[in-house]
């Protein structure tokens, strides 16, 4: 968990950055349902609304936020529409998208106590409103002491969803996902992959920055714990090794996150293409530390500047470019451990090489010159 010291550098200058091959409008596939707060409780209670396993978290209402939507169903008032991505299996689950804080506010308030701890809350204890603006009467009541008639009343509450369908392209999906009006919690780029690619895909991202896997420790130390896996920062991290690990550089396309959410589908299935990855990003995490310490993967421009936040960018390019060395050249690299940071601080001198790893470094040009500049820079230290 990143602290107030430990934090990892923003990247700008990307909100320009356009994509150079669009989709096809005619591959989006949305179907628009009517449905009712009851039917939609119904599903939870069947299983057959799913939340993705790493998706952002579902508890990040308090209980006076809970209570003022229960409150507006109370009241019969309109409420924003859902998003749900229609499974592949022929299970005719559904998958959150868009409405995780509504649908686990309404697990917690009327199914709690049946799920005996199984929510997607997260909440064990009875859920009891609060901080009811009009309907006061009925603060500190639960589910089971609301009137029948107000029970009733919350679950014909009339919804719309919409519903992208079975088939719809990843692209197509993560462009519709970041496009959805979040309600002021917006959906972060990585928390839209990892709803797109449940399964072995996003196991595997976790595994290599989990504290429960010996990959994930090395991450941990070689990033000094300082980037956070709240909003899954720290996957977003492991999808842009894997990203620019499967595919070369020079075949870079932008935007960047069009990007990650086309190679991390191409994650393999089989196990021992996986172990290779994760034996690359093992390598990777173990070498940076050992050549930069607590200063891996940070800004430096002089020996004796403070220690800057955690860069993006320079963790792309030295993790990608340390997994793809060899054994004898990774020995080579720590044999010349001092020579090799002090050109690496040259390099940041290097203005072009500076814009690269600062503004705009989702760019393509931007991306070829800073993993060019940076091999190049290994390249000579290793033959001379």
């Amino acid at each position: 968990m990143a602290s107030t010291e430990e934090q990892v550098e923003k990247e700008e200058g990307n909100d320009n950055i356009k994509i150079e091959v669009p989709f096809d409008p005619n591959d989006i596939t949305i179907n628009i349902i009517p449905r009712t707060i009851g039917q939609l409780v119904e599903k939870l209670e069947d299983h057959q609304i799913l939340v993705p396993k790493f998706q952002r978290l579902p508890n990040l209402w308090d209980l006076k936020k809970k209570s003022r939507f229960i409150e507006s169903l109370m009241l019969n008032l309109p409420i924003p529409l859902f998003y749900f991505d229609e499974s592949s299996d022929d299970k005719n689950t559904w998958r959150v998208i868009d409405g995780l804080q509504r649908m686990s506010t309404l697990e917690h308030f009327i199914l709690g106590d049946k799920l005996q701890g199984n929510t997607v809350s997260g909440n064990n204890h009875t859920f009891r409103l609060e901080n009811l603006e009009f309907l006061t009467e009925y603060n500190e009541k639960s589910w089971a002491e609301l009137p029948r008639d107000l029970q009733r009343r919350i679950n014909s509450n009339q919804v719309t969803i919409n519903l992208i369908g079975k088939g719809t392209p990843d692209q197509v999906k993560y462009n519709i996902f970041s496009r959805i009006n979040q309600g002021g919690i917006e959906l972060t780029p990585q928390e839209i992959r990892t709803a797109l690619f449940q399964g072995y895909r996003v196991e595997f991202i976790e595994s290599l920055v989990s504290e429960n896997t010996k990959q994930g420790q090395t991450f941990l130390k070689a990033t000094n714990n300082s980037i956070s896996n709240r909003r899954q920062e720290d996957l977003d991290f492991a999808s842009r090794f894997i990203s620019f690990y499967l595919l070369d550089y020079n075949a870079y396309e932008p935007d960047l996150d069009s990007f990650m959410t086309k190679w991390i589908k191409e994650i393999p299935k089989n196990i021992h293409l996986q172990e290779k990855i994760i034996d690359a990003f093992k390598n990777a995490m173990e070498l940076s530390f050992i050549i930069f310490g607590t200063d891996s993967f940070r800004k430096r421009r002089k020996i004796e500047d403070k220690r800057k936040p955690i860069n993006k960018s320079l963790f792309e390019i030295i993790s990608v470019q340390f997994a793809k060395l060899s054994q004898y050249e990774r020995n080579i690299l720590i044999e010349k451990k001092k020579q090799f940071i002090e050109k690496f601080i040259l390099l940041q001198n290097n203005e072009k090489f500076w814009s690269s790893i600062t503004t705009g470094t989702a760019a393509k040009e931007r991306v070829k010159n800073r993993h060019e500049d940076f091999a190049e820079l290994i390249k000579n230290l290793i033959n001379d």
